[in-house]
């Protein structure tokens, strides 16, 4: 991971040193006057090429993954995903940066505080079509309730017992098997798209009081809202790394990009810079930003055994078996060191989950769960 993100680094940093989205301005500005024409030009071309240049990295990734059986996923299918990827980044990317360089030329100083504004319904709209109009594109779901009733009627005592309603069309299972091996379930969307997903691979792999736990942390990311919450946060991370990009890049405006060309902050050919202090503002910022996804995860780890306990007998040791086997299929490091943590987990440990999920059980103590206080029904 760190090879492929100095990479990426160095990729932006040539794109400057060489002039290359110069080039590209200078080119759309002899074929159209139009800023948006000209974004039509320039961005499909700048999101192509970097993605060409990291194509190896991808490539070697998606070998090591059926070296070693972590996917199924046949070269010809991968590289279709590839391509469909790269059609929504250019979509996307370029109405976005159009916004964003519209933002800049006509608020100098403000340009930060004003895109993040527009950036928020832009934000929430993408994450509520996600479900139905990108995940479609790259796994088959259909509700869950179609080939397993047995399963929802389960799972639905878990989501009573926990005094919340999932309806039956908010549960879905997505066709994992065709491109990985490994189990894994999770919660999606906005309002009306909102849903549980849970991977064909972990209906397989799992048994159904395993599967109960499992259904449990994901129903506690649900009740306790961390979809809004990972969004509020991921918009204030957003405002921040902004204004810091804001001010670094004006200080190095003022320094060194009329030796490469770049007219000012306004100009397209400032988008590697500004990408290249982003993406290093972001790389130093993932200890922080892991360590809250982790501090997430364990609430739900804590919800899902509360919510099952009385359901599933012994839910402590059916969920740490169920971690241990989610880790021997994606192989996990058992014990990575903290350093690795900071950067790389998102996640508690697999160790960590299964040494709380084994120890987890303020019943037996007379204290109060943190969650989930409602006594369970037999």
């Amino acid at each position: 991971m760190a090879l492929s993100t100095v990479y990426s680094f160095l990729i932006l940093f040539l794109f400057i040193r060489w002039g290359f989205v110069v080039k590209l301005r200078d080119w759309a500005e002899r074929i159209a006057r139009r800023r948006f024409v000209q974004a039509i030009i320039i961005i499909p071309l700048f999101a192509s090429s970097f993605l060409l240049l990291r194509l190896p990295f991808s490539v070697y990734g998606h070998h090591l993954g059926l070296k070693y059986g972590l996917s199924v996923q046949g070269w010809g299918s991968w590289l279709r995903d590839w391509a469909v990827e790269l059609a929504l980044i250019i979509a996307v990317g370029t109405v976005v940066v159009w916004i964003f360089y519209l933002v800049v030329a006509r608020s100098p100083r403000r340009w930060w505080l004003y895109f993040w504004i527009a950036m928020i319904p832009v934000s929430a709209f993408l994450t509520f079509i996600a479900p139905v109009a990108i995940d479609p594109l790259f796994y088959t779901s259909e509700p869950l309730e179609a080939k397993h009733p047995e399963l929802v009627e389960v799972l639905e005592k878990v989501s009573r017992n926990g005094g919340l309603e999932i309806r039956r069309d908010r549960m879905f299972e997505m066709k994992a098997s065709s491109k990985v091996t490994g189990p894994n379930a999770y919660v999606t969307g906005f309002g009306a798209t909102k849903r549980v997903v849970v991977w064909d691979t972990a209906i397989q792999q799992f048994t159904a009081p395993e599967l109960m736990v499992v259904f449990g942390h994901e129903m506690g990311h649900y009740v306790l809202g961390h979809v809004v919450h990972g969004f509020v946060l991921g918009m204030l991370f957003l405002l921040a790394l902004l204004y810091t990009t804001y001010h670094l890049a004006s200080w190095i405006q003022n320094r060194w990009t009329s030796a490469w060309g770049i007219r000012g902050l306004h100009d397209w050919a400032s988008l590697p810079l500004l990408l290249l202090i982003a993406s290093v503002l972001s790389f130093v910022s993932e200890p922080a930003l892991n360590a809250e996804s982790r501090r997430i995860e364990h609430a739900a780890d804590v919800y899902g055994l509360e919510v099952t306990h009385g359901l599933v007998a012994n839910a402590g040791q059916v969920d740490a078996h169920a971690f241990q086997i989610l880790g021997e299929n994606w192989l996990e490091y058992p014990y990575p060191s903290r350093m690795a943590v900071m950067w790389d987990w998102d996640h508690p440990t697999i160790s960590d989950r299964i040494r709380f999920a084994l120890t987890y059980d303020p019943w037996s103590k007379g204290e109060s769960p943190r969650y989930v206080r409602v006594p369970a029904k037999q």
